[in-house]
């Protein structure tokens, strides 16, 4: 054997050595699981969902007009709501958080018309409503700390004093339950002008590039911080990663940029191939440029991967069901269009042939029945007499009776065409979540079968967006939808193969955790403020301006009002104060425990006294800002409103018990109520009083999904 020179330059490089952990009791859970973690997480679902819903039901759900107006709406909620939360968090209620706007509008316009005979300047009345706001709210919480009652029943008190106030002075003074006049009193434009401004949004030349670049830093800041907090750091940059990474940033760009320049339909699957493959190239590359991949580390993180092994005695038996019923609901979901007409209007039950109804019922009660007999079965083994036995076999004939009633019903109120979709959006979507919940099983048994079933969920997405894009015959359905679903899957599918060749961190490291989460929180910021420039000026563009002009048609003007800016403002205020200061950790200790916060030294009094004059002072900025915006104030104005307060908290991520909670997700929770009450009126032939029934909906879906993440991510800890 020769040996090599001493001088010779051929050397293998070292191995890449894993950084110990500093400390193995410090966990590291990942991005996912911290985002499972968060109480905003089943408020942000819901309003993705609701949004999907209604966009995909509204003809013009979407467009600029239509957001500015549900963000109007959605503003004095949001003031609410971040109070109501902070309230909820430290463990009560305020019933009286709705009269309060009411309440400090009405006194506005009272002091402003009659106080003296003549009224006075308004800036006087707006002082005087604040300061009644802060002894209303420093009462509530004096007299819940004084005489211990549940704070519903004192702030229910208070709800029910303001009430009859405001009736007996407006009709005292005003002759009437409503004062109006209220723009024309001295001071009333000023104020206007100062804190309830609006403004036109007019042509705006910048809109797509600003959106363009947006959108492309914020998605690769938000990717990188990502990967911070996932993988292990190389000591220095791999050039050839580099290389690789400004290719695919090129070529993603390049496809991105011919959808832009495209009438959405034709064209736009060879730009949206480029940019998904140039977007997946980029991702990797990024990750081989700065973090170090499996076959450069000196040893496997995670020993027992088989990232060969594809037999399937190595997959559990759940897995192969969920991955079964995942490509069978996808195939049902690509199917769904042979038996149903798209045009066909009828109701469903009208629909079907008159000798299935009675089939159909009949299996529906024999589900509901195997389905409570199924979850009774632990019992009913340990029930041997006859006597016990007879109100088991009632309950299951009811539990037959009323799934038989619901599913008739269904039938009734659907018609084929609703069916339609809805069948494809369940049996696609569920086909895609069983694929996932297979995928995240068997993450940890073998990297080989991982890859597969995400490429078979990611594949699965892709079927489904050029099946809507072929069946659908409105052009958000043939554009959006399937580009939704194609970037989902490049997504997945970038993230399948960085799992399968980067070597990933099990071990907390502050520093890079903290950076992570500062390019994640940057490039979310970035795609907000590009996606809000581009969709509040879409029906304002220098194109469709002029088109409008040559038709002889009106420019329609949006109008953003200031109020929506006092919303952004005080729920990131109340969110930073929650988060980082240590009020807001003694909001949730009092909210926790009250006696253990006592205990150790925590004003529990004071915290919750400053609660409720919090949820007061948000009452008495809701009720100055509409009273300037309309000018006219009813004497029952937000009556009844503090109950959709409080269903925005809950959806937020609030628990009833107190100690846990988001003010991110109660203005969450808001966007889903202002959504609603403004969608339900782009829906021709939708009765706008099913809101209600929708908002009961969405309330329990959103704690059963913070209820089962929490669960999930607690039991992952």
């Amino acid at each position: 054997m020769i040996a090599p020179s001493e001088h010779s330059t051929e050397t293998n490089p070292p191995p890449v050595e894993t950084p110990r952990p500093p400390d193995e009791r410090i966990a590291h859970g990942g991005p996912l699981r911290r985002w499972l973690m968060s109480p905003e997480i089943g408020a942000l679902i819901g309003a993705i969902v609701v949004w999907l819903f209604l966009w995909g039901n509204g003809e013009t759900f979407g467009t600029a007009g239509t957001t500015l107006n549900w963000l109007d709406v959605a503003a004095p909620y949001g003031i609410m709501a971040t109070a109501v939360a902070l309230l909820m968090i430290g463990g009560e209620f305020d019933l009286s958080s709705g009269v309060m706007i009411g309440g400090a509008a009405m006194s506005i316009g009272l002091i402003a018309r009659f106080f003296t005979g003549n009224g006075v300047h308004i800036g006087w009345a707006i002082l005087a409503a604040f300061a009644g706001a802060i002894a209303i709210g420093w009462f509530n919480g004096f007299m819940v700390n004084k005489t211990g009652l549940p704070s519903f029943i004192i702030t229910l008190a208070s709800f029910f004093v303001m009430r009859g106030l405001m009736l007996v002075l407006s009709k005292r003074l005003a002759q009437t339950v409503y004062v109006d006049q209220i723009k024309d009193q001295r001071g009333a434009a000023g104020f206007s002008n100062w804190i309830a401004h609006e403004w036109i949004l007019r042509e705006f030349r910048g809109r797509d590039p600003i959106y363009i670049v947006a959108a492309i830093a914020g998605v690769a800041l938000f990717t990188i911080g990502l990967l911070e907090q996932s993988f292990v750091r190389r000591s220095q940059i791999h050039l050839p990663g580099l290389v690789i990474a400004v290719s695919g940033t090129a070529a993603a760009i390049a496809g991105f940029m011919g959808l832009l320049n495209t009438d959405g339909v034709s064209k736009n699957v060879l730009f949206g191939v480029l940019a998904a493959v140039g977007a997946i190239v980029a991702v990797v590359g990024a990750a081989m440029t700065r973090w170090v991949r499996r076959s450069d580390a000196s040893s496997d993180p995670a020993p027992g991967f088989a990232a060969s092994h594809l037999s399937r005695s190595s997959l559990p038996v759940t897995v192969w069901t969920k991955a079964g019923l995942g490509v069978l609901g996808i195939a049902m979901a690509l199917a769904i269009h042979l038996p149903f007409d798209r045009n066909e209007r009828r109701a469903v039950l009208t629909w079907i042939a008159p000798g299935i109804r009675p089939v159909i019922a009949v299996s529906a009660a024999i589900a509901g029945i195997l389905l409570s007999v199924r979850s009774m079965l632990p019992g009913l083994r340990q029930k041997k007499s006859l006597t016990s036995m007879v109100p088991v076999g009632l309950f299951t004939l009811y539990a037959g009776l009323v799934m038989m009633t619901m599913v008739v019903s269904i039938l009734q109120l659907s018609t084929v065409q609703a069916l339609r979709a809805m069948g494809m959006l369940l049996l696609g979507s569920g086909g895609i979540a069983l694929l996932l919940l297979a995928r995240a099983e068997v993450a940890h048994t073998s990297r080989a079968w991982q890859m597969l079933l995400s490429l078979a969920a990611a594949t699965s997405m892709v079927l489904l967006g050029f099946a809507s894009r072929g069946d659908a015959s409105a052009t958000r359905f043939r554009t959006v939808l399937p580009t939704g679903l194609f970037i989902a899957a490049a997504a997945l599918f970038a993230n399948a193969v960085l799992e399968y060749t980067m070597h990933k961190r099990n071990y907390a490291d502050a520093r890079a955790d903290r950076f992570g989460r500062i390019l994640q929180i940057v490039g979310a910021l970035s795609v907000v403020v590009g996606i809000s420039i581009r969709l509040l000026y879409s029906n304002a563009s220098v194109e469709r301006a002029a088109k409008l002009r040559e038709a002889g048609e009106p420019v329609p003007q949006n109008v953003l009002r200031e109020t929506v800016l006092w919303w952004i403002l005080v729920a990131a205020l109340g969110a930073y104060v929650l988060v980082k200061t240590h009020w807001g950790n003694w909001v949730f200790a009092t909210g926790g425990n009250k006696d253990a916060a006592r205990a150790i030294g925590i004003p529990v009094n004071r915290v919750k006294i400053a609660l409720f004059m919090v949820v007061s002072l948000c009452g008495a900025l809701s009720g100055t800002l509409i009273a300037l915006r309309y000018g006219t104030v009813q004497a029952d104005q937000g009556t009844g409103l503090e109950f959709e307060f409080i269903i925005a908290a809950v959806v937020g991520g609030c628990l009833m018990t107190g100690g846990y909670g988001s003010v991110i997700g109660a203005s969450l929770g808001a966007a889903i109520l202002a959504m609603s009450t403004t969608g339900f009126q782009t829906v021709s032939g939708w009765n706008g009083d099913g809101r209600y029934a929708f908002l009961g909906g969405v309330l329990l879906v959103a704690v059963l999904v913070n209820t089962y993440t929490r669960r999930k991510a607690q039991e992952a800890r």
